[in-house]
């Protein structure tokens, strides 16, 4: 199963997965709303690396949810450095 099977950690990683899908959309503004965005977005970042902390995938040892939600989110980290003028690796390695 991609969810856990514990009602917490299920609804935990629903939260997580949500949270991604709102935080990505610094890459569709100009200007200063880009820069906001911008520092919105690795701020999100890093509070995502936290979480994932020493764990190989965000539900410990298994490949889940959250980590195929972030799929679709990490194909585009090369388009969003290249569109906001940043190195997402320099800021969260």
């Amino acid at each position: 199963p991609i969810l856990p099977s514990d009602p917490y950690q299920r609804s935990q990683a629903r939260f997580w997965v949500d949270f991604i899908d709102k935080k990505k959309k610094f890459w569709t503004t100009k200007g200063e709303e880009q820069e906001s965005g911008k520092k919105e977005f690795i701020e999100m970042l890093k509070i995502l690396e936290s979480e994932l902390g020493d764990k190989p995938f965000f539900g410990g040892d298994d490949f889940g949810y959250v980590d195929i939600g972030l799929i679709g989110f990490y194909t585009w980290f090369h388009a969003y450095e290249k569109i906001g003028n940043f190195s997402i690796e320099a800021e969260c390695p």
